[in-house]
């Protein structure tokens, strides 16, 4: 799947990380084309489906994933951390209003202002209760961006956090169907190995008569017995592979091992239609390890602008109202009222080493976000080219292996009518049996490769994780 990208010149984006762009749009992609791609045979260039799985047509798989979807531990909790980062932009959304405040404080005793005034009218400073309530609102002005690019890089990170949830949901939609397909294909392997178990019984059957007539030698039966009792050997592990996958689906789904029941399956997951690999920037839109490089390179980016923020002054307006009485009836006297108004700035001038020192910090982060943006990309497209290139290849081998063993049921057809004919020894037969067991199960083996050939295909291809919910962008807090 050869998919071309080109990309924009870096020093675009670098100058938006040099000077800290003030916008909060979000990082503009160095993708800017992509060309469709499959050349595989048994591959269209169709979009991929929302849930890819569906695609076997399988409703036992479809329960399965869907389950463990709903009801994976893991997804719940990275979605958890979403509701955290949630929160948190919440919380930063919280800051661009006005602080307010409302005290009550009350104390008995006396002040040095009760000491001064005794001393200045020669009376004593008796001791008193005073009641001091006060309300008091500020407001900082944002004048150089710091709360609002604060706002847009906590909502990139909400972002990036549910990319990441997205991105596990992909992988568990996918570990699901693999488990699935090693319970379907290593029971049905457990059967055709038991049935060449059988074949093999009455070859030793036939060959302990022919024996007994003088027509066969004790080598000829302790050989066959032999291979009889090496196919019978994988029984056992076949059965406990097909346990192991039962055990894997029961976790996914949030169970405790052995609480998913085993799957009876006529054969192992097939697809009903060619496979939908759409075009390469379908692919890049999709992939959501993308879309979370995309999102912290956003918020490495913003952060300058915090950062260059803290090299100017701020300015805070502020106001407070408050009343100060030795009894509550006379909080509300005109001498007992108190109040203040007026701005507030605050510079951290002449030192800025710390300030300027965290600006090229934060540079130094978004040139490696930058960084690892790009290879992101590049590590997606290469995925998606091994995937097929491997899946390809798995098709190829299949197909020779299903044609050798065509041959190779014909040829022991053969020999063994030729053996009970007298036309063959029984090495020649035993040759013939051992090569059809073998590549049965070599056939078996390969229809379970290229399940999970698909399955990395469908996984590299990033879908499955869409939903429909609303997303952070529409959580009603504004920019």
């Amino acid at each position: 799947m050869p998919i071309r990208v080109f990309f924009l010149p870096t020093c675009v984006l670098m100058t938006l990380v040099l000077t800290g762009c003030s916008g909060t749009s979000g990082v503009p992609s160095t993708l800017i084309a992509a060309q469709p791609a499959s050349r595989l045979s048994q591959a269209s260039t169709a979009p991929l489906p929302v849930r890819w799985w569906q695609l076997y047509r399988d409703p036992q798989l479809d329960a399965l994933v869907e389950r463990a979807l709903r009801n994976n531990k893991d997804l719940e909790a990275a979605a958890a951390h979403v509701d955290v980062l949630v929160a948190r932009l919440e919380q930063v959304d919280g800051e661009r209003q006005p602080s307010t405040s409302l005290d009550y404080g009350l104390a008995y005793g006396r002040s040095r202002d009760d000491q001064t005034l005794a001393q200045a009218t020669h009376q004593s400073a008796d001791g008193q209760w005073n009641h001091s309530p006060d309300f008091a609102v500020s407001y900082t002005l944002d004048l150089w961006g710091e709360v609002r690019y604060r706002m847009a890089a906590a909502r990139a990170d909400a972002e990036a956090a549910r990319a990441l949830e997205d991105e596990l949901r992909v992988t568990v939609a996918a570990q699901t169907a693999r488990a699935y397909a090693q319970a379907c294909v290593y029971g049905l392997r457990g059967q055709v190995q038991a049935h060449s178990v059988q074949l093999l019984e009455r070859s030793v059957e036939i060959t302990g008569k022919l024996q007994k007539a003088g027509a066969a030698t004790d080598l000829d039966e302790v050989r066959l017995k032999g291979l009889l009792e090496e196919t019978r050997a994988p029984l056992s592990m076949f059965a406990a592979k097909q346990k192991s996958a039962l055990y894997e689906l029961a976790v996914l789904s949030g169970l405790p091992p052995g609480q998913v029941a085993t799957q009876s399956c006529a054969h192992g997951p097939q697809l009903q239609a060619p496979l939908p690999v759409g075009d390469g920037w379908a692919l890049l839109q999709r992939r959501a390890d993308i879309r979370r490089a995309e999102q912290r390179l956003q918020s490495a980016t913003l952060s300058i602008g915090v950062a260059r923020a803290e090299l100017y002054p701020r300015v805070t307006f502020g106001a407070m109202l408050g009343s100060s009485a030795s009894s509550l009836g006379k909080l509300g006297g005109g001498d007992a009222v108190v109040y203040s108004v007026g701005p507030l700035v605050s510079w951290r001038f002449p030192n800025l080493q710390v300030a300027q020192a965290r600006v090229k910090q934060h540079q130094a982060q978004a040139r490696q976000a930058l960084a690892q943006f790009d290879g992101t990309v590049l590590t997606a497209l290469k995925q998606v080219e091994q995937a097929l290139a491997l899946y390809q290849g798995e098709q190829q081998r299949r197909q020779a292996l299903e044609a050798a063993l065509d041959n190779s049921r014909q040829a022991h057809q053969l020999a063994s009518r030729s053996y009970r004919a007298g036309g063959l020894d029984a090495l020649q037969l035993l040759d013939s049996e051992r090569n059809f067991v073998s590549l049965q199960a070599s056939l078996a083996q390969s229809d379970l490769r290229l399940i999970n050939r698909q399955i990395d295909v469908f996984q590299a291809l990033g879908g499955g994780w869409q939903r429909d919910e609303q997303s952070i962008a529409d959580l009603g807090v504004k920019p």
